[in-house]
């Protein structure tokens, strides 16, 4: 990737509301945004600073904060970044809470649990299940 390229896609991290940050990054010889991307992350893990000036050799990109970055999580180029399928199966990562009512057949299902917004029939508070 030439530096005009990298120039354009780290210009995706830069936060237009910072001010400008004294200290500076250079990335020139990454090579790919990716490993640039990388390379920012890691300064951010080793440094207390909040912002850092992100240069490709002499050039300036901009400024890059460490919300900023850390926010961004990635681009839409990763693989399956924009697809939106589930998989197939159950979640490994959540149950369904089943709530029911003792005095009828009623039941509602929920994926979380919050005693202050627990399910109500004609009846009452309805339990929880499972």
């Amino acid at each position: 990737m030439d530096s005009d390229d990298l120039i354009f896609e780290l210009r995706t991290l830069v936060d237009e509301t910072a001010a400008p940050a004294p200290d500076t990054v250079d990335v020139a010889g990454s090579g790919t945004f990716r490993v640039a991307e990388r390379r920012l992350r890691e300064f951010f893990l080793h440094s207390p600073v909040p912002a850092v000036t992100v240069l490709v050799g002499d050039r300036p990109v901009g400024v890059v904060t460490r919300r900023a970055l850390f926010a961004a999580g990635g681009t839409a180029a990763e693989p399956g970044a924009g697809e939106r399928l589930e998989p197939l199966g159950d979640s490994t990562r959540y149950r369904l809470l089943v709530f029911a009512c003792r005095a009828c057949d009623r039941t509602e299902h929920r994926i979380h649990y919050d005693p202050r917004d627990l399910p109500h029939c004609a009846h009452g508070r309805m339990e929880l299940q499972r």
